[in-house]
């Protein structure tokens, strides 16, 4: 328990909320989103950037990657504010079952631990790729005017992000400021995309838990009695299905963010992969690849966690098939609604529970099918160039 929340404090401060205060402030450190709202000044100037170079396959592809980089961006820390409440709700919901649940046994906050240490790799993995891209990112112009400037004795000035500013950027102070704009700005980036991946993470981890939690008790379940086999069924299904509940309360707001990580990293890996194949050879190779690793990592997250929360919701129909229900009925009408409420649960689980962007699902199927459709649009690219 303490690990989940401490994965939840530490995503959600990077962005400044504190969803744990009892006074319900929505702000504890506000100067952080400060990052949030330069990308959002910066934007006009990457748009500009992109019309401009429509002509220029290369350079549109460039822009246009850096164009959705931060509209993604904007876009989750906009639905952040808009489901702030409805994280510290489903929050407070999770605290409470994990205490319920883990003071049950050492079995139990066993499972729950292991859930968080597992959990907690994902998101050291996923933090790490984002930041070793965000400082290719900054450190990239950099090394590109070096190089040039050691090879031809000139360089052009270059920034994190393509933009097209009003001001000369040749001017060494205009360069210096807007470079410190652009690096500033790609950290809104990285912060709303670490925040909500990595809590979405955390809470299917713990979904996944307190499913087999339950799978656990029904393995297990033997009464004494008619009635007291009844009972502890109900505690069983009463968990599964507040698990069930909660799962949904999670998919209606993720649904939108996966609509749009999914439509935007396709487009996204279109883009990369093609400035991939054409700079395979130079130093800006290193960046794209990186950045193609960080965009399949992001929406792999999504596509395991949900095919992960998919597996162990339809294994409880398993799980009551291989409980000893024969051992705790015997004749009557008692035994008869003990095997009806059995089998309606394994109806019910049989289903199992699906992470959906709208109009698909997020599974493995899915993520299969991003990076075919993806490499085929490279080809396409490459056609134009």
């Amino acid at each position: 328990m303490d690990s989940f929340l401490q994965v939840q404090k530490s995503t959600i401060a990077l962005l400044g909320f504190d969803l744990f205060s009892e006074n319900r402030e929505m702000w504890k450190r506000p100067y952080r989103a400060m990052n949030v709202f330069s990308i959002a000044a910066i934007f006009p100037f990457i748009l500009a950037a992109v019309l401009h170079n429509w002509k220029n396959v290369l350079l549109l592809a460039d822009a246009m990657v850096a164009l959705l980089i931060t509209i993604l961006g904007l876009f989750k820390f906009s639905m952040i504010l808009y489901l702030r409440r409805d994280f510290k709700r489903l929050i407070d919901k999770f605290r409470l079952l994990m205490s319920n649940e883990a003071e049950q046994g050492e079995e139990y906050a066993e499972i729950l631990n292991a859930a968080n240490k597992q959990d907690q790799r994902m998101c050291t993995l996923f933090r790490t790729c984002f930041l070793l891209a965000w400082a290719l990112n900054s450190v990239l112009p950099l090394v590109r005017m070096g190089l040039s400037y050691w090879l031809a004795g000139h360089a052009e000035p270059e920034l994190p992000f393509p933009c097209l500013f009003p001001w000369n950027i040749h001017i060494i102070r205009n360069y210096v400021l807007s470079f410190i704009w652009s690096a500033f700005a790609s950290t809104g980036v990285v912060l709303p995309a670490v925040s909500l991946d990595t809590i979405f993470c955390s809470f299917t981890s713990n979904l996944c838990a307190f499913f087999k939690i339950a799978q656990y008790n029904v393995v297990r379940f033997k009464g004494g009695s008619l009635k007291e086999s009844q009972a502890t069924l109900n505690k069983v299904f009463a968990l599964y299905q507040t698990s069930l509940d909660m799962c949904n309360d999670l998919n209606q707001c993720y649904q939108p963010i996966i609509c749009a990580q999914f439509f935007i990293s396709s487009l996204q890996l279109c883009m990369l992969g093609y400035l991939f194949s054409i700079t395979f050879a130079q130093t800006e190779g290193v960046y794209y690849a990186s950045f193609i690793a960080t965009i399949i990592i992001q929406a792999y997250i999504y596509c395991y966690c949900g095919e992960n929360l998919k597996t162990e919701s339809a294994s409880f129909e398993w799980a009551i098939y291989d409980s000893p229900w024969h051992e705790s009925l015997g004749a009557g009408g008692a035994s008869t609604s003990i095997c009806r409420s059995l089998l309606i649960s394994m109806m019910r689980a049989h289903r199992g529970f699906r992470i959906t962007g709208y109009f698909f699902e997020a599974n493995m199927e899915a993520f299969s099918s991003i990076v075919r459709t993806a490499m085929s649009y490279i080809t396409m690219l490459r056609s134009f160039s």
